[in-house]
C-alpha cells in the first residue's frame, strides 16, 4: 500500500451521502441497538462491531486500520500510553515459569514491568548488549516465551539482526516483539523482516505535536484477537475517541515532519560529530556509528535522536551546558515539533533508566522541526558554557 494511502484514506468513509473531510469522533461510551438479534450479534464480534467503547469504537478503528497498513500488518490495537501497549504485547505472551530474552536497558517502564511485576509473577529474563545479535540468541533457554527487541534503541541506538532474530524465534516457537518507537513505521518496518509485534509510544513520532500520550500494537490478526481478548479488554487500557482523532490528525503530516526531522538530524548530527567537545556521538546517521550494514539494511532515513557524550567528568559543568540551551528545552520524550534535552544524569530516581555505570556527562538531544542552523547555534552557545 503507498503510504500516502494509509496516512490519508485507510479507514475513513461514511455512511453519509455528504462524506466528512476529518471523520467523525464518536464521543460515545455505549452503542445501543434496535433488536435482541443486532445486539446479540454484535456481541460476538465485539472486537470489530462496536459495542461498549473499551472494546470497538469507530474513530478507534479509523485509526487502527491507519496504524496498520503503515506497519504493513493485518491488525492494530491502541492503547491509553506505550507503557500499556507493552505490557499488553507481553503479558499475553508469558505465564508464571517462562522467561523473556530482552536487549539491555530498554526504555525505563519496560525494564521496570520485567523486572517488578512480571518478575513478581513468576516470569523471568535475562538481559542482553543490544548490539550482540550472536548473545541475544545465545541467552534463548527452552522456557523462553518472547524475545524482546529494540532497535535502534533510544539512548545509544543499537540495533540487532531483526531478519535473523525472526528465523531463529519461528523455529523455536517463540514471540519477538519489538519497541519500533525510534524509528516509526516509515523508516522501519520489522513485519516484513517476520517480527511477530510492533509496539510504539505513539505520543513520540506518530502523534507529533506534543499534546497526547498514546501507545500502538501492530501484529496479526489471530494474535490481536488474543491481545484483545486478554489484557486489552481485562486491563482496559484503552486509547479514548478524541485522542485517536488526534493521532488521525498527526498522521496526516507524518511523512512531512519524519523528512524534515531526518534532513534537520543529519545537520546538527555532522556539526557534532566534528564538535572538539564532544568526545562521543551516538547517532544511527554518523560516519561513526559502529553497525552500518544494519542501518542500511533496516532504516530507510534519519531519526531525529542522537546522544553526546561532553567533554567533561564534572556534573556542574553538564549543568552548565544544559542550563544554557534556550531552543532545545529540557524533556523527556521526542517526536514532537520541539527540539529537547535530556541530560542522563536526571534518571537517578526509582525509574533508573541506565546501568550504574552510564557516563555523567552523556546528553540524549532530539532534533525536531525548528531551523537546524539555528539549532547548532543554540548548541554553540551551550558549548561556550562549559
Amino acid at each position: 500500500m503507498d503510504i500516502n494511502d494509509a496516512l490519508f484514506h485507510t479507514g475513513e468513509g461514511s455512511a453519509f451521502t455528504d462524506i466528512p473531510a476529518s471523520p467523525a469522533i464518536y464521543q460515545t461510551s455505549n452503542f445501543v441497538f434496535n433488536t435482541f438479534e443486532d445486539m446479540q450479534a454484535c456481541l460476538e464480534h465485539e472486537d470489530k462491531s462496536p459495542f461498549y467503547s473499551r472494546g470497538a469504537n469507530p474513530t478507534v478503528q479509523t485509526l487502527q486500520k491507519k496504524l496498520a497498513a503503515l506497519e504493513q500488518t493485518e491488525e492494530a490495537l491502541v492503547f491509553g500510553s506505550g507503557s500499556a501497549a507493552v505490557a499488553a504485547a507481553i503479558m499475553s505472551q508469558v505465564q508464571a515459569g517462562d522467561h523473556i530474552t530482552c536487549v539491555a536497558n530498554p526504555y525505563g517502564w519496560t525494564k521496570k514491568l520485567l523486572n517488578t511485576i512480571l518478575q513478581g509473577y513468576g516470569v523471568t529474563h535475562d538481559f542482553v548488549p543490544a548490539h550482540d545479535t550472536d548473545a541475544l540468541l545465545a541467552a534463548v533457554k527452552p522456557e523462553t516465551r518472547v524475545i524482546f527487541l529494540e532497535s535502534p534503541n533510544s539512548w545509544t541506538y543499537e540495533m540487532q539482526d531483526l531478519e535473523r532474530v525472526a528465523a531463529f524465534a519461528k523455529q523455536k516457537g517463540i514471540t519477538t516483539i519489538i519497541d519500533n518507537s525510534c524509528a516509526s513505521p516509515l523508516n522501519q518496518q520489522p513485519a516484513k523482516y517476520g517480527i511477530d509485534i510492533m509496539v510504539h509510544s505513539a505520543s513520540k513520532y506518530l502523534s507529533g505535536h506534543a499534546d497526547m500520550v498514546a501507545g500502538v500494537l501492530c501484529t496479526s490478526s489471530k494474535m490481536a484477537k488474543q491481545i484483545f481478548q486478554g489484557p486489552y479488554m481485562t486491563l482496559g487500557g484503552i486509547l479514548s475517541p478524541f485522542e485517536s482523532w488526534l493521532m488521525i490528525r498527526s498522521l496526516r503530516t507524518l511523512e512531512m515532519r519524519m523528512d524534515r526531522v531526518a534532513s534537520n538530524a543529519l545537520v546538527v548530527g555532522e556539526y557534532l560529530e566534528n564538535h572538539p567537545k564532544v568526545t562521543k556521538l551516538y547517532f544511527t546517521h554518523a560516519k561513526s556509528y559502529p553497525q552500518p550494514e544494519l542501518r542500511d539494511k533496516y532504516l530507510k532515513k534519519a531519526g531525529g535522536l542522537m546522544t553526546i557524550e561532553l567533554d567533561t567528568t564534572e556534573l556542574e559543568q553538564v549543568k552548565s551546558f544544559c542550563n544554557a540551551l534556550k531552543r532545545f528545552k529540557l524533556g523527556c520524550s521526542w517526536g514532537g515539533f520541539e527540539s529537547l534535552a535530556f541530560p542522563a544524569a536526571t534518571t537517578t530516581g526509582s525509574l533508573n533508566y541506565h546501568s550504574d555505570d552510564t557516563p555523567v556527562n552523556r546528553v540524549r538531544l532530539y532534533v525536531g522541526l525548528e531551523n537546524p542552523e539555528l539549532l547548532i547555534e543554540d548548541l554553540s552557545n551551550a558549548f561556550d558554557a562549559l
